[in-house]
């Protein structure tokens, strides 16, 4: 009884309150605080199976609709009847795994924001890689932010070097 109670508090503490977007991002700690909770809310998905609508709820405040279908369809399986996402060491459409650091850069214009970072490449652990640029855009959509696209090594030459 008290794991259940404690699972819930856990739950309504990770589902955003309001389902607009954010409406002011001005600098890069404000940036970064948006996709943590964005990725906060991605990952919450994995802790329960839930309804299609409850999923769109914790996903609505932080993703367009169109990243949402990018996501869904790459992440998110149906389980009796209702849907979850599994755990993965490199999953697309997830926020990426950024520093938020002075690795990792923020360009901002008036109706978008860029966030980069460059990844060396790595062959230790469970996934390998070679040097690439990882990133997302948000967009203003209706008055607020929202995370528009996935960049991985799409990222425009003109921003890289805005950026760096």
């Amino acid at each position: 009884m008290k794991k259940t109670l404690l699972m819930l508090l856990v739950v309504l503490l990770l589902i955003p309150l309001s389902p607009n977007a954010k409406d002011h991002l001005s600098n890069k700690n404000d940036v970064f605080s948006f996709l943590q909770e964005a990725f906060q809310a991605q990952i919450s998905l994995s802790d329960q199976t839930r309804t299609k609508e409850e999923i769109i709820d914790v996903l609505s405040p932080y993703f367009t609709e169109k990243y949402q279908k990018m996501f869904w369809k790459e992440n998110i399986f149906e389980e009796d009847g209702k849907f979850v996402t599994y755990g993965s060491d490199f999953a697309f459409y997830y926020i990426p795994f950024f520093h938020y650091s002075e690795e990792t850069k923020v360009v901002i214009f008036q109706e978008s924001i860029y966030v980069l970072q460059f990844f060396p490449s790595t062959t230790h652990g469970p996934v390998s890689y070679t040097d690439h640029y990882e990133g997302v855009l948000l967009k203003k959509v209706d008055g607020g932010w929202k995370v528009d696209e996935y960049l991985y090594d799409n990222i425009p030459k003109s921003i890289i070097d805005k950026a760096y």
